[in-house]
């Protein structure tokens, strides 16, 4: 490709001021992020608004969830406690196990973070509807005392937990990022589908809850 002499100018005076940002910043082989433009802030990064926030809208929607599946129970006279131990497959946990455990780790999540206690539940699965959503309730209430001071911060806290009869240790963000928050949206989603599975009449709003419009 043949350049002029303007040109040749050009691109030398271009290459030379990217070597210059790239060894100033210590990435010798070019930029790899984002330079911002002059006067633009950076987002700074909450533990909190990722960790606490999201199990309050989802907690909230599956309150909605349970009170929808207590009243198509009601007017189809099916037994709740028998749709609370349906499951989607045999060796997979029923729907009274799928809620339990995702106000379990919806408590844990920030709890652990903050270094916050959560109340004790009753390890057990509970056999009406009520009982369900009072466990989500109570999970909720405790998600939501949970401050940002408490929580941000904790990104490179050491987690420590027993899981499965094993030692767990994870840093903070990992702990949010790669376990805590896949975990809680699994159970939370397959309570959902169990329910829409037998009948209820559940839609991606409904799984959603209360968004914030504009």
């Amino acid at each position: 490709m043949l350049f002029s002499e303007s040109g040749s100018n050009q691109l030398a005076q271009y290459s030379g001021l990217s070597k210059l940002l790239a060894s100033e910043l210590g990435h010798p082989y070019g930029l790899n992020h984002k330079i911002p433009p002059l006067g633009e802030a950076q987002m700074s990064y909450s533990l909190y608004d990722a960790a606490v926030t999201p199990c309050i809208q989802q907690l909230g929607a599956l309150a909605g969830i349970i009170d929808k599946a207590a009243a198509h129970c009601a007017a189809n006279k099916i037994e709740e406690s028998a749709l609370l131990q349906d499951r989607l497959y045999p060796d997979m946990f029923c729907l009274a196990r799928q809620i339990r455990q995702s106000a379990d780790f919806a408590m844990n999540t920030g709890g652990r973070l903050a270094g916050v206690a959560p109340p004790a539940l009753p390890p057990v699965d509970d056999a009406s509807f009520a009982a369900a959503k009072s466990r989500v309730e109570t999970a909720l209430g405790f998600v939501k005392s949970l401050t940002r001071e408490q929580v941000d911060g904790s990104e490179n806290k050491v987690i420590a937990w027993k899981g499965g009869g094993n030692d767990r240790k994870m840093k903070g963000n990992d702990y949010l990022q790669q376990f805590a928050l896949p975990n809680f949206y699994f159970f939370v989603t397959t309570a959902y589908d169990i329910l829409r599975h037998r009948g209820v009449p559940l839609g991606k709003r409904d799984f959603l809850g209360p968004v914030n419009w504009l």
